[in-house]
């Protein structure tokens, strides 16, 4: 093969690639590459808010979300105040009762897995301080947490957000 052709031929894979990713982004497709839930692709799914989906969503411009942002927990984006989307699972939603304390975070008095709140997270860094003392969630509010990782930025953090902040609800392709 002469050089022209291995030139035509691998600028039309880069093209095809491309023709690709872009129709993967455009119909809903989301690489993840973070850890708070496992790396991997995602597809955004017409599913209503429930327990146990995994959402992606717009941190609000909250001081706890500044704060991370700046030590290098999120990563600044494409969100409203530059902040890039997050993803986690919904471990409460309306009427449960949640506490959140140095012990980890409660959902309607069960001890979520990973939940204890660490006084320091990927290096030095101090993470933020965030309280509840059975909080009964509102029609707009859910808890996300990370059932992934131990040192996960959710809502250990944050609190409560609130569902106008999520994109959509998002399921594995693999």
């Amino acid at each position: 093969m002469n050089t022209s052709k291995a030139l035509i031929l691998i600028g039309s894979l880069f093209a095809l690639l491309l023709l690709v990713c872009g129709i993967f982004f455009t119909m809903g497709g989301i690489v993840n590459t973070g850890s708070s839930i496992p790396s991997g692709l995602y597809w955004k799914v017409d599913k209503p808010l429930a327990i146990d989906k995994t959402v992606v969503f717009c941190p609000p411009n909250k001081a706890e979300f500044q704060t991370a942002r700046n030590q290098g927990l999120i990563s600044g984006g494409n969100c409203p105040d530059n902040f890039d989307n997050l993803m986690l699972k919904v471990a409460g939603k309306r009427k449960d009762i949640v506490s959140v304390n140095a012990q980890g975070v409660t959902v309607n008095d069960v001890l979520l897995p990973l939940s204890k709140p660490l006084a320091n997270a990927k290096g030095e860094q101090s993470m933020p301080a965030f309280k509840l003392n059975r909080y009964e969630l509102k029609e707009n509010e859910v808890l996300l947490m990370s059932e992934s990782v131990e040192n996960a930025f959710d809502s250990r953090y944050f609190g409560p957000i609130n569902t106008d902040q999520i994109d959509s609800v998002i399921s594995p392709i693999f």
